[in-house]
């Protein structure tokens, strides 16, 4: 897995609500694995955080956490030099961040060198379901406030479509790893050993299960400590962190319009409206990137 030259690198581009934290924790149990939680997307978003989530992330909050780093001071140019260092004794280096983070920015110039790329997809019907149910929930903490959105400003999909065709076009990444997590949920043994053997690293059925609890947060992962203490306070990882593997969502009785429709009744409507643009103009960034997918026929 380890040569010479190093630990093997490895990134998880993905969008919100795909499961990908979940993903990040299987990874973290890989031996000898160094595991990152979305520092560019902390050092992209920590400047523009609202009110009521300063009052998480304040300077005497970060000082009481023992884990983790402070991204206060940090810069992508930071970031870049740490990824690419040598990490002596580890056999990898699996960072997990959003594509958002590079796109949004436009800091391509800030991508690591020696990283094999890979992405975590989803249908955007099901990424839109699942980020409403965690804005209500951020609601009721009052760590959201209602932004001034449209549905344009809201592109998951497209940021990781066109963060792939980068990767392609610039030569960092030959052979792009597209993993559907749906696929993965539905069949996760066969598709997390594919996944294992396109990047390199071994397999072993101990990957399939794993602790609850987030202590690979708390303990294990380089993570800002602002994310901990956001995690803390809107508890969008709980599930995650309940977790013992992946496991496939059960199917529901329940009409999934009716579903649907008595979600947009619960929020506001311009999120309701936000939502609706971003699954319609998202499923063409989508498609592109499922026929490219690893499956378990190729």
């Amino acid at each position: 897995m380890a040569g010479e030259a190093g630990p093997l690198k490895v990134f998880l581009w993905s969008c919100p609500r795909t499961v990908s934290t979940s993903f990040l924790k299987c990874m973290t149990y890989v031996p000898d694995t160094v595991a990152w939680h979305e520092p560019y997307m902390k050092i992209a978003k920590f400047s523009q955080l609202t009110e009521d989530q300063e009052k998480h992330v304040g300077a005497s909050e970060v000082a009481k956490i023992e884990s983790g780093y402070d991204a206060s001071d940090k810069d992508f140019d930071w970031l870049k030099e740490q990824l690419e260092g040598d990490f002596p004794g580890k056999k990898m280096v699996f960072v997990k961040d959003m594509g958002a983070s590079i796109l949004r920015e436009s800091r391509h110039d800030k991508i690591p060198k020696g990283f094999r790329h890979t992405f975590l997809i989803r249908n955007p019907n099901k990424i839109m379901k699942s980020q409403l149910k965690g804005f209500m929930k951020a609601q009721k903490t009052g760590s959201f406030k209602n932004p001034k959105l449209t549905p344009d400003k809201i592109r998951p999909v497209q940021y990781l479509n066109e963060l792939w065709k980068y990767m392609k076009a610039e030569g960092l990444e030959s052979r792009p790893v597209i993993i559907d997590i749906d696929e993965l949920l539905g069949n996760p043994k066969e598709m997390l050993e594919a996944y294992c053997k396109e990047i390199g690293i071994p397999f072993t059925e101990d990957l399939l299960t794993w602790p609850a609890g987030d202590d690979v947060m708390t303990k294990i992962w380089m993570v800002p400590k602002q994310t901990i203490l956001t995690y803390r306070a809107v508890g969008v990882h709980d599930g995650t962190f309940a977790s013992t593997g992946f496991h496939k969502p059960p199917t529901t009785t329940v009409d999934s319009s009716s579903a649907e429709d008595e979600l947009m009744k619960q929020i506001p409507p311009i999120l309701a409206q936000v939502f609706k643009g971003m699954v319609d103009r998202e499923y063409t960034y989508y498609e592109e990137l499922y026929a490219e997918r690893l499956t378990l026929n190729k």
